[in-house]
């Protein structure tokens, strides 16, 4: 019996070879969209021919960008796209051929007409999930950093008559880098401990502002008087 059933089924996929090729064509694009998401394969809203909502591209266009490694060397003058999922970074040939950095990148600096536009860093210390090579957004700077970590979360779902599809969905966490240790900011007490000489002035500042933590512009806000605070406290300290 289970050599009919298994002759039938060969017969099938001889009936219906490119079927069969889909599938495994498919199977391999889904593969690859899944664990490496290579982003020469894809452009945004479809990755080999499966549609997918999201994208795990920083910047959508090649933007000029100040490269700093890991060995101090400085590199400034091409442009650059940062994936997000994979943490790579981009640029591009003559013939608009993606090309990836090989080499430990650790400072991004993204420029509009010279200047800081935004900025990435890797190198902190390990936390949660996050990898020493992980790029962190830096919101703020200072006697303390505002770091902003994106994770994607990947989905996909079957829908009727049109097969499989994908979403990536980004996740915000934020931390504080301080006295060379890392804090991951959750509610209020997080952020002001963080700030020991100083609490009653940031707690001030907050209360007279209203400024929400859960709003990324409120906590850069809240850091950067923190920084100004800490930067003033040292120029008076000085002879």
């Amino acid at each position: 019996m289970r050599l009919v059933v298994t002759f039938i089924f060969i017969a099938i996929l001889f009936c219906f070879p490119k079927f069969a090729n889909a599938q495994l064509a498919g199977a391999y694009n889904v593969y690859y969209f899944r664990f490496n998401m290579d982003p020469s394969y894809f452009s945004d809203g479809n990755f080999t021919g499966i549609p997918y909502e999201g994208s795990p591209w920083f910047n959508s266009n090649f933007i000029p960008a100040r490269i700093t490694l890991f060995n101090g060397e400085v590199t400034e003058g091409n442009q650059f796209k940062l994936n997000l999922y994979n943490s790579q970074l981009f640029t591009e040939n003559e013939k608009q051929q993606l090309i990836v950095l090989t080499a430990a990148v650790k400072r991004i600096e993204f420029l509009n007409e010279g200047k800081k536009a935004a900025v990435f860093q890797a190198g902190f210390p390990r936390i949660d999930k996050q990898r020493w090579n992980s790029f962190y957004q830096v919101l703020a700077e200072g006697n303390a950093k505002l770091l902003k970590y994106i994770h994607y979360t990947f989905s996909d779902r079957m829908q009727y008559g049109q097969g499989v599809s994908f979403k990536l969905e980004p996740q915000f966490y934020f931390y504080i880098f301080a006295n060379n240790e890392m804090h991951q900011i959750k509610k209020v007490d997080d952020l002001v401990l963080m700030f020991p000489d100083w609490i009653n002035e940031v707690k001030g500042y907050i209360g007279r502002e209203g400024l929400k933590i859960r709003k990324e512009t409120d906590l850069v806000k809240i850091v950067s008087f923190y920084n100004s605070l800490a930067l003033l406290n040292k120029t008076e300290q000085q002879p």
